[in-house]
């Protein structure tokens, strides 16, 4: 018997995650609510999937819950369904950014009238998956702690091999996963936006600008996974002696282009950390 999989939050990532899974099971094997029922409808629609008529019904189906909302909603919805998640011995699946596994733990015995002697251990996973898994080529960090079976892990990472490639890492790297992995794809989008303006300005039509510079980027980062070198290497092999591309990594240096990203990764890495203290 397949596995009932349940969506809180009908976000983009939920959207994402979904699409994914439906790679691996059927759409009546999944289950979706969120507050917006009209766009809940409509990925109901799109995928064939089934929709919870609330939060609690929802946790009652389902063996595996993925929780895909915001931070700041996360506490009051983990009281809201404490009680039926605990009944039901579902594996809660986060995604959400900065918030820990312990703390998600305490949340949900909060919640619950039990005696310290009475608590069970939680199954939690939490995940740090990024928007490029929409096209099969997203990265996703893996943790989870001791309640988590083995077959329950090989599950979660089965349903989403779609999505791109998966990591087990310890969850004490997760800030840094999110600064990097998780908001990576925005540092990506804004670097071939930039150097799609630069084709412009430099006479090359807007919508092929758009396909130099991703087209660009995106064998770039396959000679760096394909070839196992490291960066620096591949970048030394284009630079030939007195030509166009050391003028344009010299500019670049010039203008703090690495210590620019390195401080961006580090400010996503502090307000992750941030997120888990609130």
């Amino acid at each position: 018997m397949m596995n009932k999989i349940g969506i809180l939050g009908c976000g983009v990532m939920g959207e994402a995650l979904a699409k994914a899974m439906l790679k691996k099971t059927e759409g009546k094997n999944i289950f979706l609510f969120d507050i917006d029922t009209e766009r809940t409808k409509k990925l109901a629609e799109k995928f064939s999937c089934k929709i919870a008529a609330s939060s609690k019904d929802l946790v009652k189906t389902v063996d595996f819950l993925l929780l895909a909302i915001k931070p700041i909603h996360v506490k009051n919805l983990l009281t809201e369904i404490a009680s039926e998640y605990y009944q039901k011995k579902s594996v809660l699946i986060s995604i959400v950014a900065g918030i820990q596994i312990e703390s998600l733990e305490n949340m949900l015995y909060s919640a619950l009238p039990l005696e310290t002697e009475e608590k069970r251990a939680l199954p939690i996973i939490r995940l740090m998956p990024n928007v490029s898994v929409l096209v099969e080529e997203g990265m996703i960090a893996f943790s989870s702690n001791d309640a988590v079976q083995t077959k329950e892990k090989d599950f979660v990472i089965d349903i989403l091999e779609k999505t791109g490639k998966i990591e087990l890492v310890p969850e004490n790297l997760m800030d840094a996963v999110t600064a990097i992995s998780g908001s990576g794809p925005a540092y990506g989008f804004l670097f071939i936006e930039a150097l799609a303006d630069a084709a412009v300005l430099l006479g090359i039509p807007r919508k092929q600008a758009y396909i130099y510079a991703a087209q660009t980027l995106k064998g770039a980062a396959e000679m760096v996974l394909e070839t196992g070198e490291q960066p620096g290497v591949l970048k030394d092999s284009v630079c030939s002696p007195g030509g166009t591309t050391i003028e344009a990594v010299k500019k670049l240096e010039e203008k703090g282009f690495r210590s620019a990203i390195m401080e961006a990764a580090e400010a996503a890495f502090k307000k992750s950390r941030s997120l888990g203290k609130k």
